[in-house]
């Protein structure tokens, strides 16, 4: 391995439950990609394993995002605009740096897993407590 700095894996925490089921398994789910990705990095085995990471990102994002925002749908007390932006964000930058990944830069797995590091704990404090409530009512456990 390189001299570079090895990141730590994310562990759950209780910061991060919502009280639904639902949602905390896609956050744990995320939690299991970002610590795949975080060993892939650390062990530098880039070329075995970074397509099936973000293959599973995608499947993440088109599952995910799209099943919350429809959701969402219908209550004007949620920033509905504010999380389509933020997904928006997360989708085009992991594209970014996939392609760039793809291209050779492999330096770009690094800023990779700063990036989603950042943006999960950004997430979660966006998504708080009248989204949750709001998801509860809709069904969701």
């Amino acid at each position: 391995m390189g001299s570079q700095k090895q990141f730590d894996k994310l562990g759950w925490d209780e910061t991060y439950s919502s009280g639904l089921v639902y949602l905390d398994n896609h956050r744990r789910n995320f939690i299991d990609i970002v610590n795949e990705l975080i060993e892939v990095v650390n062990e530098e085995r880039y070329e075995s394993s970074l397509t099936m990471i973000f293959q599973r990102l995608a499947f993440y994002v088109e599952n995910y995002f799209v099943n919350k925002e429809i959701a969402m749908m219908g209550n004007s007390n949620l920033p509905l605009q504010s999380y389509k932006q933020e997904h928006a964000r997360f989708t085009s930058e992991i594209v970014r740096l996939h392609q760039e990944i793809l291209e050779g830069n492999l330096e770009a797995c690094r800023e990779l897993v700063e990036f989603i590091l950042s943006w999960f704990k950004n997430y979660i404090r966006l998504f708080g407590p009248d989204a949750v409530e709001y998801l509860r009512q809709k069904g969701f456990e």
